[in-house]
């Protein structure tokens, strides 16, 4: 089968629209252990300096949200917990702190690796939750800040699929942004069982 790579183009759009067509695109990691790869099937908009769910509203610029006002492509991960590693992919021009969380992904392929990695048979279960995703598929926390495009061991490729359905809802976890909680800016594949609350 042959994928096409996403262009960097495709993360200068708003990051909305971003989020909404990264479904189904197909992310693979490589490493000294072997390849893994999912199909991405639930994401998170967070929009920039407005949006209170967001790690640079207000323009917070630190160590750790850098990456997320550099140009759309670079990878934002972070510390969630102290324990789990998320990643982000930033949309839109420099400057403009939108990013977009990957939470979940269906497994395609290097599954008995990541299955080692998060010490879980259940495929169900392996690639579903933004820290489980990054865990099985290797992702650390020192990527952060790097460009997607022509990264050594990640690519982001387009296989044609196209979800049937996308569905929306309120984000996971952000009840401390206040009105901002409730944007429908989560986004999956209707009908998908690897999603974190599936319809």
């Amino acid at each position: 089968m042959r994928y096409a790579p996403i262009p960097p183009e495709f993360f200068l759009q708003d990051v909305w629209t971003v989020s909404r067509a990264l479904l189904g695109k197909i992310l693979i990691v490589s490493s000294a252990e072997g390849e893994a790869a999912v199909r991405l099937t639930e994401v998170e908009a967070y929009a920039g300096v407005s949006d209170r769910a967001c790690h640079a509203y207000g323009g917070r610029y630190t160590a750790r949200t850098a990456p997320m006002f550099q140009v759309g492509g670079t990878l934002y991960i972070y510390k969630c917990y102290g324990l789990h590693h998320l990643l982000n992919l930033v949309t839109g021009p420099a400057g403009d702190p939108c990013a977009v969380l990957i939470r979940a992904g269906e497994p395609l392929w290097g599954i008995p690796l990541m299955q080692a990695r998060r010490k879980v048979k259940d495929l169900h279960r392996l690639t579903v939750g933004p820290g489980n995703f990054t865990q099985a598929l290797g992702i650390p926390l020192s990527w952060s800040g790097q460009s997607l495009f022509d990264h050594p061991y990640l690519k982001l490729v387009d296989e044609g699929y196209v979800p049937s359905e996308i569905a929306s809802g309120p984000r996971i976890g952000v009840a401390y942004a206040g009105p901002d909680a409730h944007h429908p800016w989560r986004y999956w594949i209707k009908g998908s069982p690897f999603v974190s609350r599936p319809s």
